[in-house]
């Protein structure tokens, strides 16, 4: 119980004050079932104890109610007329280093986003290129797509020709676009923005990647060590948690960069992102802030994003403010990246500001 009310204290405490706090939110789930179990358990056999479970399940309820929402599963609405679909989806670079032929990938991930029919995308961990033989993603997807007006990062790049970062589309045009960089240092990558107009309105499109744990093979292959409980696990646990302990503190900062910019928007505003967070981190709660989470307000259960490491990983987000209604919120279950892509549809009230 303890542990779970320390958990609990994630969107009032900094990683970079405490940063083990965020090892807490990431079991979660787990200390969250435990605590369960156990209210079934005094309920069963001790009904006054069961009041103790009870107590820490009220003191923890902004984390139970962020991290599950209370829908009953429903058949997808048709998209009323005039409404805006907007989806956010980490493209994994459209399988550039997961695949040795990468092609097939990328067709498939074309195809999937082209069905859906969308009005705005938001892409984390794109990728580019104009070398020749090589796939140039940003114009072909407004090609293809037909989503002409668009704002891309460009991060990274590679002599100028290869170019990685985040990136948005719009079936409407952009009146005003930029990027704000989230950190500093040779990894850093940037929040962008873009002012889209429909019809009458004016809508700030907000896109980001925040910091990853930047694992790689080999530390996929020390947490398999860990798993397997070998001796060189413990030296591998160092080197994880350390990655760990850094990128927690990253994006700590970033959120609090990402919350400040939002509440300079003039317009109506539709957040996406890749956060690589959970629902009960000081990262979501932070950048959350005010706005509505879309999959609390039109999904079900606790809504997995993240296709690796654990089966409770939501990390992958739309918010949006009240000067909006959301109609559908919908996740494609796709193995073509490690992430799955989320849908929202919305609709404008009758007030035309924010």
């Amino acid at each position: 119980m303890l542990f779970f009310l320390v958990a609990c204290l994630a969107p009032f405490v900094s990683p970079d004050q405490w940063w083990p706090i965020s090892f807490f939110t990431l079991l979660f789930p787990i200390l969250l079932l435990v605590l369960i179990l156990f209210f079934i358990c005094w309920l069963l056999f001790d009904y006054k104890y069961c009041l103790l479970s009870l107590l820490a399940i009220v003191i923890g309820w902004k984390s139970i109610s962020a991290f599950i929402a209370f829908n009953f599963p429903s058949a997808q609405p048709e998209a009323p007329p005039g409404s805006l679909s907007v989806m956010s989806y980490n493209v994994s670079q459209f399988g550039l280093y997961r695949e040795k032929d990468s092609k097939y990938t990328r067709q498939a991930m074309f195809a999937l986003i082209k069905k859906q029919e969308l009005d705005v995308v938001c892409f984390q961990d794109f990728y580019t290129s104009e070398k020749k033989n090589d796939f140039n993603n940003r114009e072909d997807i407004s090609h293809e797509m037909h989503l002409p007006y668009r704002y891309f990062s460009s991060d990274f790049n590679r002599a100028g020709m290869q170019h990685w970062g985040s990136i948005i589309y719009s079936r409407y045009p952009i009146i005003k676009s930029d990027k704000i960089k989230m950190s500093t240092g040779p990894r850093s990558e940037s929040l962008i923005y873009a002012d889209i107009v429909k019809d009458d309105d004016t809508i700030r499109i907000i896109n980001m990647h925040l910091a990853s744990y930047r694992f790689d093979q080999r530390d996929y292959h020390n947490i398999q060590k860990i798993k397997n409980q070998q001796d060189s696990g413990l030296v591998a646990t160092r080197n994880i948690i350390e990655k760990m302990k850094d990128a927690y503190v990253g994006r700590a900062r970033q959120a609090r960069v990402v919350a400040d910019f939002i509440k300079t928007s003039p317009y109506r505003t539709i957040v996406c992102g890749d956060f690589n967070d959970t629902p009960a981190s000081y990262t979501y709660f932070t950048i959350r802030g005010s706005l509505q989470d879309a999959f609390l307000q039109k999904g079900s259960g606790i809504g997995r994003t993240f296709a690796g490491l654990a089966p409770t990983l939501r990390i992958d987000y739309i918010f949006f403010d009240k000067s909006l209604t959301v109609n559908s919120y919908r996740k494609i279950n796709s193995d073509l990246s490690d992430h799955y892509p989320v849908i929202a549809n919305f609709s404008l009230r009758a007030t035309h500001a924010k």
